[in-house]
Formats: structure tokens, C-alpha cells, sequence
């Protein structure tokens, strides 16, 4: 158990980014954030009267960026050297809050009190229970007609020669797991969403090539 929760603890900046960004440059890794932003901004929905909350912040670049588009933002993670880099990185931002998760996924945000929330690059490591247990948190936490988004990860032709190195990876060092990335079928995802009681946006994007966007409403 102590691998799996201290998977995300970083020491050096060096080793953020390693964790963060794969290969990819500091500027190249600030390029895609904006990126992402203006993709959550467009597909929750968001404007300066929405409160949100995100899964799995790092170091907290998102929220930076995100924080003068809304309301309010509880940034939520695993790992509290992250979390410690994010509320340094977010410092002048006085709309953004930092939460540690332990062992009860969102359970300790209020009920009904979100218009939206998203997670990047973070359910593509995650199993169905995780995938689940916080798609039923999302589903508590969000206000009716809420939106909830997230990216994932299936086997197609994006993504078959990551497949192959991180099962090298896993066959090398298998406690190194909780950092590979967790491959879903497009099928099962719209199945445990249903399960969770949301709703698959037909905006979502669902191809069986490899990458996934998923993005959910609260009925």
C-alpha cells in the first residue's frame, strides 16, 4: 500500500515534470495546459459565476490558468508534495483551494454545490473501481445539468506503442503499475458512467484509435 499512495510524491522539479509531462518540454507542457484549459473552458461551460473542482491538480498549472475564468476551484490530489507546488504556483489566486485525497475520493466536498469538474491526464492511469468511485463522487457533488470531464485512454493505433513499452515496464518492475496507463474500451466507459448515474455527453469522443474525451452530465 505504501507504493501505491507514495506513487505520486516528487522531490525534484525535474521529477514533477518527469511525472507530469512524460518527454515533453517544460514549454511544451505549458503549450498543452493552455490548450486543455481553453478545451475544459469550451466544453463545461465555464464562465465567471461556476464553481468547479478538478481532479488531480499537480502542481497546479491548470488551476493558474483556469482560476480567473470561474467562480471557484477546489483542486483536489493524491499527492501532497503536488499539492504543495500547486498552492505555491497558485498563490496570487484567491479563488482556488487545495484538498489532500486519502482513502474517500471527493466524499468530503459538499452536495450538489458544482457546475462543472474535470480531470487531466489522470483517469488513464486509473482502474474501473477508481474510474467509478469518482465518477459516483462526481455524480454527489454536482449541481443538476452539471457537467463532469475527463480523459482516458483505450488500445487502438494512438496508442498501441505506449501499450508495449508500459508492459515492458510492468514486466520489469510491477510495482511501478499505479504510474502506467490503465487502457478502457470506449463501451465499458459509457457503461460505468451510466452506472454512476451521469450521462454521456454526445459530444464526447469515443473512438476506438487510442485517445479519449469523455465528457458527462449530471440528469
Amino acid at each position: 500500500m505504501g507504493i501505491i499512495k507514495n506513487a505520486w510524491e516528487v522531490v525534484t522539479d525535474e521529477h514533477a515534470l518527469l511525472a507530469l509531462a512524460g518527454d515533453s518540454t517544460r514549454e511544451e507542457f505549458e503549450r498543452d495546459r493552455e490548450e486543455r484549459v481553453r478545451e475544459v473552458i469550451e466544453w463545461c461551460s465555464i464562465d465567471v459565476h461556476r464553481r468547479g473542482f478538478e481532479v488531480g491538480s499537480g502542481e497546479g498549472t491548470v488551476a493558474r490558468l483556469l482560476s480567473s475564468n470561474c467562480l471557484w476551484l477546489d483542486c483536489n490530489d493524491i499527492s501532497a508534495s503536488f499539492l504543495e507546488r500547486a498552492r505555491n504556483n497558485c498563490g496570487a489566486c484567491k479563488n482556488v483551494a487545495f484538498h489532500k485525497i486519502d482513502s474517500d475520493y471527493l466524499d468530503y466536498l459538499p452536495s450538489e454545490s458544482y457546475d462543472f469538474g474535470f480531470s487531466l491526464n489522470v483517469f488513464i492511469h486509473l482502474n474501473s473501481y477508481d474510474i467509478f468511485h469518482y465518477l459516483r463522487s462526481a455524480q454527489r457533488i454536482l449541481k443538476a445539468g452539471g457537467y463532469f470531464y475527463f480523459d482516458a485512454c483505450t488500445i487502438g493505433e494512438q496508442t498501441i506503442a505506449l501499450f508495449r513499452e508500459h508492459a515492458d515496464t510492468y514486466r520489469r518492475s510491477p510495482e511501478a503499475v499505479r504510474g502506467l496507463l490503465n487502457f478502457n474500451h470506449p463501451n465499458f466507459l459509457s457503461a460505468i458512467v451510466r452506472e454512476a448515474g451521469l450521462t454521456v455527453s454526445d459530444r464526447s469522443y469515443l473512438s476506438e484509435t487510442g485517445w479519449l474525451k469523455v465528457l458527462t452530465i449530471k440528469p
